[in-house]
Order: structure tokens, then C-alpha cells, then sequence
């Protein structure tokens, strides 16, 4: 937590977390996994992610997030690409704090379909996964911020596909 001197009224209290965009499969009609939050207010659907531990990388975070909001096994994903990140602030809860959070997104593909939502991510407010065209994530996401980093992760896919056609017609 570091102090604003401008408003010495005001505590920044930053965050650092890390998420995935998780494809069933790496073609063009690929699907992605979305989270149904529901904390007492509206559900929400988002993108899995979650703070990082000390010592951790961005990466292993991510993976390890994902697969406790998911139920998805760390070992059954695989990191495909490094999407960016975002970052945004939220209301100060006391009134005298303001936390700010960047979030880091890779995207990624998993070797299994299932969920398995827990006690644990009940106790999280995580209510679902599903899978998700990236259409209707795009529609559904409740962050502009999230919706961002579907597309990014939609041009990226794409990109992929594009070289292994090219290393396809290469081979042949």
C-alpha cells in the first residue's frame, strides 16, 4: 500500500493477478471458459483469474487460477501465448483506500472439457464454468476490460491457426 501524496486522504492498495483465456481446442470453432461469479449481487460472467502468490510466476498463477476457478487440473492446460494485460481501479472499501489492479492474461488450451466447481470455488462466489463461442463470451462478459482480452486472444488463435497452415502446405 503505498500513500498518494496529492490526496493524503487516499491509500493505493495495488493488486497483481493473472488469468487465462482457455480454448476446448485450437481450430476455428474453438471455445473458451467463462466463470459465473455471484457474490450476492448480479451474476457476472468473467474470465478465471486471481492474485499471484509470493515467489510465483505470472504463468504458474495463471494456470493454478484457473484451475481452482475451473476445476480444470493445472496439469491438463498449457499456456499458448502471453495476451497482455489490463488494468483498472476499483471503489475504495474503506473510503480511504483505492485499490488498483493489473491482471496478466495467457491464453490457453486445456486437455479435458469438465468442471469441477468445489466448496472452494463456491466459497469464491463462483457459481459455474461453461464454454463459451467467443462471440457469445464477447456478449455475455460483464468488463469491457475482458471483453478486450477475448479479442486479443480471438486474433491470436488466428494467427496460430494461419501458421500451421503454413507450415502444412510447406510439408506437403
Amino acid at each position: 500500500m503505498s500513500n498518494n501524496r496529492g490526496n493524503p486522504g487516499i491509500s493505493f492498495v495495488d493488486h497483481t493477478c493473472c488469468g487465462g483465456v482457455v480454448l476446448d481446442e485450437i481450430t476455428g470453432q474453438a471455445r473458451l471458459v467463462l466463470i459465473e461469479v455471484d457474490k450476492g449481487r448480479h451474476p457476472q460472467w468473467l474470465l478465471p483469474k486471481g492474485h499471484v502468490n509470493a515467489g510465483e510466476s505470472f504463468e504458474d498463477a495463471a494456470r493454478r487460477e484457473v484451475s481452482e476457478e475451473t476445476g480444470i487440473p493445472v496439469s491438463q492446460l498449457d499456456v499458448l501465448a502471453y495476451l497482455g494485460k489490463i488494468d483498472y481501479s476499483f471503489p475504495p472499501v474503506p473510503r480511504h483506500e483505492l485499490h488498483r489492479k493489473t491482471v496478466h492474461f495467457y491464453l490457453m488450451y486445456a486437455h479435458t472439457r469438465e468442471f469441477t466447481v468445489t466448496q472452494f470455488t463456491r466459497e469464491e462466489g463462483i457459481a459455474s464454468a461453461y464454454w463459451f463461442s467467443f462471440d457469445a463470451a464477447k456478449e455475455v462478459v460483464r468488463y469491457d476490460g475482458n471483453r478486450e482480452v477475448i479479442e486479443r486472444a480471438e486474433i491470436i488463435l488466428e494467427q496460430l491457426l494461419a501458421r500451421q497452415g503454413d507450415s502444412g502446405r510447406e510439408a506437403g
